[in-house]
């Protein structure tokens, strides 16, 4: 797959277009050089038109240790490090079937390998720390007469999506907290019962799904969908740059300047939009789904935010009461794996 990369000041963008298939990413961290959010991970097989979308963000409450030093002499935690490091790892997995396309496989290869020549592991202490600890989101995705199928895999709360132009965004993976409501979630900040981290004893669930094309797969880490103030904004503001973008590498510049205008995080996200005859046809099919968005969401929201916290609650409430139906309609009937 021929990816091409972009930068927008400390941002990394890439994008890739086709026929019928077009793939943007976005990374951006908060403090320059310290961004602990892995590259997003496109994998596009062409022959097959089967891939893998995957994000990866590293859990700094419970990987704050030292983990070694740059060849500079720059510090990085074992969250920072722990990102790149399942990143890796799950490429291999991907990309090398001989160990079994199974969540099992996956936790066996990166339990295996995950400390392996660390400088200056120790063990850490204290219930909450964990050794190299991050997130993992992942859609493995393929073709299956007009429609296209998928596994999803996870380990915390980034998160995995499909968005079909005439229902929206549909959340496909559980967050590892005890909370799971999407709304209550943008309120609270509940710890993960579950992560990827070389202490051993954590889990990848799965769950698998299919839709007809054209649709639009993606994988996000918190710092995109945690800091809206309702779950239809994030949906909102996918479509507001993609419609305000004129290609690709566009989109991804637009998405992120938005990203950085309202989190207090590191953010990555990687999309791919299957079955569009180009992009311009992907930003057609969901002007209707933008227009609805802005009337029912967005612009209710706007006007209660100059009206009080009472009237800002109230609406928020309403919006996820009119938005939630659509948007939980493929959640997983119970966290775990299934296979």
């Amino acid at each position: 797959m021929d990816i091409h990369p972009g930068t927008r000041g400390s941002a990394r963008l890439w994008h890739h277009v086709e026929d019928g298939f077009v793939s943007v990413a976005v990374w951006t961290e908060k403090v320059a050089g310290e961004g602990e959010d892995a590259d997003p991970l496109m994998l596009y097989h062409r022959p097959s038109a089967s891939g893998l979308l995957a994000v990866f963000d590293g859990v700094g409450g419970a990987g704050r240790p030292l983990a070694g030093r740059t060849p500079s002499g720059r510090a990085r935690t074992h969250a920072w490090l722990a990102s790149r490091r399942v990143r890796g790892l799950v490429e291999e997995w991907y990309t090398d079937r001989s160990t079994g396309f199974s969540p099992e496989a996956l936790v066996a290869h990166i339990d295996g390998r995950l400390a392996t020549g660390v400088l200056q592991r120790r063990r850490t202490r204290g219930r909450l720390q964990r050794e190299l600890p991050s997130t993992f989101a992942g859609l493995a995705f393929e073709p299956n007469a007009g429609q296209v199928s998928w596994h999803v895999l996870w380990a915390g709360d980034s998160r995995c999506y499909v968005a079909e132009p005439s229902i929206g965004l549909q959340q496909l993976s559980v967050d590892d907290t005890e909370a799971a409501d999407a709304l209550a979630l943008l309120l609270q900040d509940p710890p993960m019962t579950n992560m990827v981290h070389a202490s051993g004893g954590f889990a990848v669930n799965r769950w698998r799904g299919s839709a007809h094309v054209p649709c639009v797969l993606i994988t996000a880490t918190d710092g995109f969908f945690g800091y809206v103030d309702t779950p239809a904004e994030f949906e909102h503001l996918l479509w507001q740059t993609l419609l305000g973008s004129q290609d690709a590498l566009h989109w991804s510049v637009l998405l992120a300047e938005r990203v950085e205008s309202y989190t207090k995080d590191d953010a990555s996200i990687a999309i791919a939009a299957l079955g569009f005859d180009d992009f311009s046809a992907l930003r057609a099919s969901f002007r209707w789904r933008f227009d609805n968005l802005q009337e029912e969401h967005a612009t209710p929201m706007r006007r209660a935010a100059s009206m009080g916290r009472t009237a800002l609650v109230e609406t928020r409430e309403r919006s996820w009461l009119a938005y939630r139906d659509g948007y939980e309609r493929r959640l997983p009937r119970y966290e775990g794996i299934d296979s």
